[in-house]
């Protein structure tokens, strides 16, 4: 990927006692043919250099053929033009973006190159048309914009231009054949039966004789203080009533730091005893909470839920047989 090339380390002491610029840019030349690239190491053999299989295509390059490395210095580019070499590339819904990710790995660009676009296991080859302002140019840290000609081997689909009447006959014939067809779609829509379709927000079915408006019925169950939760959006849940908003909201502020509004009774709009209503709802749960700890208790016996001891039986006391004592007396010796 990308357009890095390894140099040996001879060549990056040539280059440290020059004043180059960075990042280094160099010209690689063979076979009369030229391209740009960077360095990604001085790592390679002595006379050796490795360069990518692209970059040896585009200069017609085998290995161990001469190449010519030069250090240069490009302008910044402003604007490419890239020609894809298959109508294959138009099926990449963004092309902008994967040209954009893909041109990541590159230093420069030079006319006439065609750069490998590696995107969903396929590359896709596109040549560089046009660069700006020179035919090289480096693409690192620049703002520069991109512009596609049409892929080889694209062709603009054909178009069916109407023909327009030639004469009032024609005119009318055309005129009368539209009228039969449409009393013709009118009649099949008036014997065809109607579908499920929706009239005003509801739901209205075939299968319904009255024609009434039924809302769709599908209800998912959910437990919870408020009942029945309907999941059909057609469909509208009963809200809870204000009581229940006076019993188990909070006594929160508003967060525009104004007093909250008192609670009211949508019929009489009387103002509701916020701690009445909380007073009568505990004494309701303590109530409850008896009668389960009594039940726990007839169940399992032992101590009540609360930790308490339980509050003595005295009718099962009273039901018991009273012990026979024996008035017989026996003589001891």
């Amino acid at each position: 990927k990308g357009d890095k090339i390894l140099l040996p380390p001879s060549a990056f002491d040539i280059l440290a006692r020059l004043q180059v610029d960075y990042p280094m840019l160099f010209r690689l030349t063979g076979n009369g043919r030229t391209t740009h690239c960077g360095v990604l190491e001085f790592t390679a053999e002595e006379g050796c250099a490795y360069i990518p299989f692209w970059m040896m295509q585009n200069l017609l390059l085998e290995e161990g053929s001469l190449l010519t490395v030069r250090n240069v210095s490009l302008p910044k580019a402003n604007m490419i033009k890239l020609q894809p070499q298959s109508t294959d590339f138009l099926e990449i819904s963004n092309p902008r973006a994967v040209l954009e990710h893909a041109l990541r790995n590159f230093s420069c660009v030079s006319i006439d190159d065609v750069l490998p676009i590696p995107y969903n296991n396929k590359v896709y080859h596109l040549q560089l048309k046009e660069v700006k302002p020179g035919p090289a140019a480096c693409i690192i840290e620049t703002d520069c914009n991109v512009d596609f000609e049409a892929p080889v081997g694209y062709e603009e689909p054909v178009r069916k231009v109407a023909t327009p009447p030639t004469s009032n006959g024609s005119m009318l014939g055309d005129a009368s054949q539209a009228s039969s067809s449409a009393m013709a779609e009118d009649k099949e829509k008036e014997t065809k039966p109607p579908g499920v379709r929706i009239v005003d927000g509801k739901i209205i079915r075939p299968n319904d004789d009255n024609t009434s408006l039924t809302p769709k019925v599908e209800v998912a169950e959910r437990i919870g203080q408020t009942g029945v939760q309907l999941n059909a959006a057609t469909m509208v849940a009963d809200a809870p009533s204000v009581e229940y908003w006076a019993v188990n909201a909070g006594d929160g502020n508003r967060l525009d730091g104004k007093k909250a509004a008192p609670l009211k009774e949508a019929a009489t709009g009387k103002e509701l005893n916020v701690h009445e209503l909380r007073a009568k709802a505990a004494e309701e749960r303590r109530k409850q909470m008896e009668a389960e700890n009594a039940a726990a208790l007839a169940l399992q016996g032992g101590k009540m839920l609360n930790g308490q001891q339980p509050a003595a039986d005295t009718t099962q006391e009273e039901k018991k047989t009273p012990t026979i004592v024996s008035k017989r007396k026996t003589k001891v010796g």
